[in-house]
């Protein structure tokens, strides 16, 4: 019989145990929040409105934690399925927790620790065996709704069915990444991202290397997140990261000194916490901000002077290149300081975390997984040493008289070249344990594109979009721009390689397609350079014509005769959102910020973004047509303002119908795409009614939305080219010239005067600026 999670309890009201009931919230959870007393307990639910980033999809999910108190509610923990400890690290405080919870615990109700290092094995002293059997360590990552990861660790006592229990609630209900830990101080996570903490440091002294040169190599150049090391601890707070290192100093304890040393804290981060630089939450740390003005400290005299840019080879060679790949490959083996740098402090890392193995994984898969799912890197450990060759960068280790792992060297002596190949649809990866290849076996859950990505799966490619066969006749068409990878913007590539696919559906092979991807960024909209182009040629016709080949290719999914899925995450903007709201059927995950900020560029949606609100929110509101009401909320959303927070604030919204799909993790969206493919292919899948009996709000709602134009211009919210862009919004949403609640009108009629409005507005000198100065500067203008 399988363990149903249905109630929780989190022990430990602090910013991490509240966040945690914060997403266990998200999930729809409903949760108690226990702390010492009801000042703190209710402080902890309280901040989940205040922090940010945001901890909750909705702030009304906060009535979904009751706050709690020991002295007056343990006994509300007998309806708890699972309870989380998150109180302080000290064992101490967490074993008389646990002895005052043990009288209230139901039977077969799981307990579980957030600690970070304490191990598992004295965790449980206090506890009786059949509890035992229910215990383990779920340790969350901060902040627990945007980190991925969840490592959990296995007492020798926890049961299988205890721990397949929380591997599915944390996988499927949180959308959580899981890893498969080992009771080891710092698990994989704090064990990993300490190990060469201190190094760091020692090179950039010993290199004369700034803060600012340290942090532009060992950000995104390298596929680390874009505050890298010295601003990361900034965030974090330097009092946080000199007692992780301590901790990890105290724990690590070896045979070797060497190893130790490692995570033994540098007297510069001492010397910054005993002066109260905390970073952040101080104001100054490794940097300060003096009014509009970034310091950065001095490493040899720690005084703050301006930042500067320090020009090397390696962000010369390695900044223009857009796959991470190739980028890491062409600058590892430069000869100048920063490519030096890197090495000194990259080489010992690649040894050390190999030596791990199997001391805190088994695998190569778990390390590299909690490396990208708890540290936002865009590779894993492993798949970084792919990149820049694993034969030769062995070689100039040996050269250098460092100590190799064993498993590697024999692992290049059986003819394997690399930690990880894709070949004939699967992905192997080498297990120094059984000292072979071994099949990854993906979760069931998720769809793995790279698999397809092959000449018998990959049907079409173009340069920013392609068309894979994944399997009993589905179809995908994969987003990767050229231009962009991150954001995806929409360009005539895709808009193409979605025309093909959709004209290999029509000859019938095939039961349905699925519009997905496995990047950063479902779409942050249509690519603007290809406007400022078109303006700068004083060629609007190609615009226009864009405009209307977009167009007539979201109406081609929407009334396809084949299901045609889409399965946007976190920005799907602009075009993004006129690319998935046109579907079947959305599979959206539960971070999506979706919404239509064309005014920002003095523009209104041009490929259909009025239609699809519109019909968006006849469903949502059970309506055949436009009433006032419906067009107000369309004016309202039609704003940069009203972008959702989550896939359910987009329901909420209307950037969602409510036969949509909310998934929270989006590793698992592809999956689902083709499943619900197949499911509405099987049930005789209709594609929609063409809509030619739109009534529309006409001259009614004009007025009212020139009336409220004319009051926030009079206020000063906007300006007088903001009012020419809402008015346009106003019309096509009015029904234009034809609208009234008398009258009718059909799509094409919505399409025709949305085309009309936003190639008027791409003719105006203001909307004409505006795009020439995002596209300088990346913000928008205000004029």
């Amino acid at each position: 019989m399988s363990i149903e999670i249905k109630k929780c309890a989190v022990l430990g009201a602090g910013v991490m145990g509240a966040q945690i009931a914060g997403h266990i919230a998200n999930a729809g959870i409903p949760s108690l929040l226990f702390d010492i007393n009801e000042e703190l307990a209710h402080k902890g639910v309280d901040g989940l409105t205040k922090l940010k980033p945001a901890p909750l999809f909705s702030s009304s999910n906060a009535s979904l934690i009751a706050p709690c108190t020991y002295d007056n509610d343990m006994e509300k923990l007998s309806d708890c399925d699972l309870i989380i400890e998150a109180v302080a690290e000290k064992i101490e405080i967490k074993h008389a927790v646990y002895k005052n919870l043990l009288p209230h615990l139901k039977k077969g109700a799981i307990l579980a620790s957030n600690t970070s290092g304490i191990p598992l094995a004295n965790l449980v002293e206090v506890l009786p065996e059949d509890v035992q059997k229910s215990f383990l360590i779920a340790h969350f990552f901060n902040p627990p709704r945007y980190l991925k990861l969840l490592e959990l660790v296995k007492g020798e006592k926890t049961s299988d069915e205890v721990y397949e229990a929380v591997t599915e609630f944390g996988e499927t209900t949180l959308g959580k990444g899981i890893v498969h830990a080992k009771d080891t101080p710092g698990f994989i996570g704090n064990r990993l991202i300490n190990a060469n903490g201190r190094l760091v440091i020692e090179k950039a002294l010993e290199m004369g290397l700034s803060v600012e040169d340290v942090d532009a190599l060992t950000g995104t150049l390298i596929g680390n997140a874009k505050s890298a090391y010295f601003r990361t601890q900034d965030i974090v707070g330097l009092d946080t990261a000199l007692n992780v290192s301590n901790n990890m100093y105290e724990r690590v304890t070896t045979e070797s000194d060497e190893e130790r040393e490692k995570f033994r804290p540098h007297d510069l981060l001492v010397k910054l916490v005993e002066d109260g630089r905390l970073g952040q939450k101080t104001g100054s740390g490794w940097y300060k901000k003096e009014g509009k003005e970034i310091l950065s400290l001095d490493l040899d005299t720690m005084e703050y002077t301006p930042t500067k840019k320090t020009r090397f080879d390696t962000l010369r060679v390695g900044k223009p290149i857009k796959d991470l790949t190739t980028r890491l490959k062409s600058i590892t083996f430069l000869d100048d300081k920063a490519a030096k740098f890197l090495w000194e402090c990259n080489a010992p890392l690649l040894i050390y975390t190999a030596e791990m193995i199997p001391e805190i994984a088994d695998s190569i898969v778990e390390i590299d997984n909690t490396m990208k799912w708890g540290f936002t890197r865009d590779i894993g450990i492993f798949d970084s040493w792919d990149a820049i060759g694993v034969e030769k960068s062995v070689n100039k280790m040996k050269e250098e008289n460092r100590k190799v792992p064993s498993w590697v060297e024999e692992m290049l002596a059986s003819g394997r070249e690399s930690f990880y190949e894709i070949k004939d649809g699967e992905m192997t990866y080498w297990c120094p344990l059984q000292k072979k290849a071994l099949v990854h076996k993906p979760s069931k859950k998720s769809l793995n594109l790279n698999l397809y990505k092959n000449p018998k799966n990959t049907l079409k490619r173009d340069w920013s979009a392609s068309i894979h066969d994944i399997g009993d006749g589905v179809l995908n068409v994969e987003f990767h721009s050229i231009f962009v990878p991150a954001f995806n913007p929409i360009d005539r590539s895709m808009n193409e390689i979605v025309k093909h696919a959709l004209d290999m559906l029509e000859t019938g092979k095939y039961k349905g397609l699925v519009i997905g991807h496995q990047g950063k960024n479902w779409s942050a909209g249509a690519n603007v350079n290809d406007f400022k182009m078109a303006i700068d040629s004083g060629n609007l016709q190609v615009m226009d014509a864009g405009v209307k080949a977009m167009q007539d290719v979201t109406q081609r999914i929407r009334h396809s005769k084949y299901p045609v899925i889409t399965c946007p995450f976190n920005f799907a903007l602009g075009g993004g959102f006129e690319f998935y709201a046109c579907s079947s059927h959305t599979v959206a995950s539960g971070e999506l910020y979706a919404g239509l900020v064309e005014a920002m560029q003095g523009l209104i949606p041009g490929a259909g973004g009025h239609l699809r609100v519109l019909l968006n929110l006849l469903e949502n509101n059970d309506a055949k047509n436009v009433n006032m009401n419906i067009g107000r909320q369309a004016l309202g959303l039609i704003n940069p303002m009203t972008v959702s927070r989550s896939a359910t604030d987009a329901l909420k919204k209307g950037w969602l119908r409510k036969s949509d799909t909310i998934a929270m993790n989006s590793q698992h969206l592809l999956a689902l795409g083709k499943s619900k493919v197949l499911e509405l292919s099987d049930g005789g899948y209709q594609s929609p009614k063409y809509r030619d009996d739109l009534t529309l709000p006409g001259m009614t709602l004009r007025t009212m939305a020139s009336v409220g134009a004319k009051a926030m211009k009079a206020q000063g919210k906007i300006s007088d080219h903001d009012g020419l862009v809402a008015s346009k919004t106003a019309y096509v949403l009015s029904g234009g010239k034809k609208g009234g609640l008398m009258s009718k009108v059909d799509e094409q009629h919505v399409l025709d005067i949305e085309r009309e409005c936003f190639m008027s507005l791409a003719g105006e000198p203001k909307t004409q600026d505006r795009i020439a100065h995002f596209l300088k500067t990346g913000k928008p203008l205000r004029n």
